[in-house]
């Protein structure tokens, strides 16, 4: 009954924008933080989401862009799941797609994923660290998952990662493309990869008011390092169980 109730929610827009208006309760720190930010911002925020997988699958942001009307760019390196993003957003306007990964330097660059399933759980976990993915193997996480879809798994472990080249782009290159003025929040899910990419936002452009990034994949080292990095940058922050909320003094 659950389920049904949110699919008819999903696909009917006045309906969706009644529950999420009137009924809706964020379920924990994060969504109360952005839910509370959305609404100060009154249907004028623009936003950037690196790594917006297919716009539904473990995403924290997809009610509010469409209850709230932002404007945007989602950024999905996926081809396949690319095409899944465009048609979850298809009715939704204000909105640009870029079919690219973000980093330091425009070109081309290898993406680790799951060779055998293009499920939401195997795209959700692609990375540019090889390294990353194979945890996960090694932890018993795939297997699990697999299972539970009923998957038949490759017998050579070897070959459960699959490399994907895609394109590569900058957020300087974005931000000149779509000539943005202003960022009020930045989304990253880049498994593992979230500080790299923090550091090629340009700062000297564009101040984001917000920057929400996954800290969950770090090393102790590399969390530290993004703390102090973005409070010298003029960020305070708080931390939610996976994720850090950075926002602009």
């Amino acid at each position: 009954m659950k389920k049904i109730f949110k699919k008819a929610i999903y696909e009917n827009d006045i309906l969706f924008k009644l529950y999420f208006n009137y009924l809706y309760k964020p379920k924990d720190k994060l969504e109360k933080f952005i839910n509370e930010f959305s609404r100060l911002k009154k249907n004028d925020l623009f936003f950037i989401q690196i790594g917006a997988n297919d716009g539904h699958w473990n995403d924290p942001i997809y009610k509010f862009i469409r209850r709230d009307n932002w404007a945007g760019i989602l950024i999905e390196p996926q081809k396949t799941i690319f095409e899944r993003l465009i048609n979850n957003y298809k009715n939704i306007k204000n909105l640009s797609f870029e079919n690219a990964a973000i980093d330091a330097v425009e070109g081309e660059k290898s993406l680790f994923k799951i060779s055998f399933s293009n499920s939401q759980w195997a795209s959700g976990i692609s990375s540019f660290i090889k390294n990353y993915v194979q945890k996960l193997i090694d932890a018993g996480y795939i297997e699990r998952m697999s299972e539970a879809e009923k998957i038949i798994l490759p017998s050579n472990r070897e070959e459960w990662i699959s490399e994907e080249k895609v394109k590569v782009t900058t957020l300087n290159n974005l931000i000149n493309k779509y000539q943005v003025k202003k960022i009020d929040l930045i989304m990253i899910d880049a498994e593992g990869y979230d500080f790299e990419i923090i550091k090629t936002i340009p700062f000297e452009l564009v101040k984001p008011t917000i920057i929400i990034y996954e800290h969950s994949h770090f090393d102790g080292t590399t969390k530290n390092e993004c703390l102090e990095y973005l409070k010298k940058m003029g960020y305070k922050l708080v931390q939610t169980d996976s994720d850090t909320i950075a926002e602009l003094i």
